[in-house]
């Protein structure tokens, strides 16, 4: 998840270990245990530090972080820097406590594409 902003630096210039997530430069980075996946990704903003999911499976993907968004707008995007999602509106741009939640790995046995049958969901929880 990145910020919209197009004067935002470099948002790959670090990676994560897998099952991690780095907050950094406008940015939100999360590293999969899966190479290839089309995962499951819910953005949920909140003006006060959220509960955890309500769905039992989901886990932290460690303690919250800071990320600063020069912008009012963010939008999920692959590793190749292409868009896979709408924009989200924020209230303002500043800072946002930023946590992850990743689910189990799960099937889509419709999926056509051995490399993609399997996916993993993720939360992202922003607040300020």
């Amino acid at each position: 998840m990145a910020d919209t902003d197009p004067e935002r630096e470099e948002t790959f210039s670090q990676i994560p270990d897998n099952s991690a997530f780095l907050a950094h430069e406008g940015s939100v980075v999360v590293a999969s245990d899966l190479e290839d996946q089309r995962a499951k990704v819910r953005v949920e903003l909140w003006d006060s530090p959220p509960d955890a999911p309500a769905e039992e499976e989901f886990k932290s993907l460690g303690e919250p972080s800071a990320v600063f968004f020069e912008s009012e707008r963010i939008q999920l995007i692959s590793l190749m820097q292409e868009p896979q999602s709408d924009e989200y509106a924020l209230t303002s741009a500043g800072p946002y406590r930023v946590r992850v939640w990743m689910g189990s790995q799960q099937e889509n046995p419709a999926e056509e594409l051995d490399a993609y049958r399997l996916f993993e969901s993720f939360v992202i929880q922003l607040w300020r």
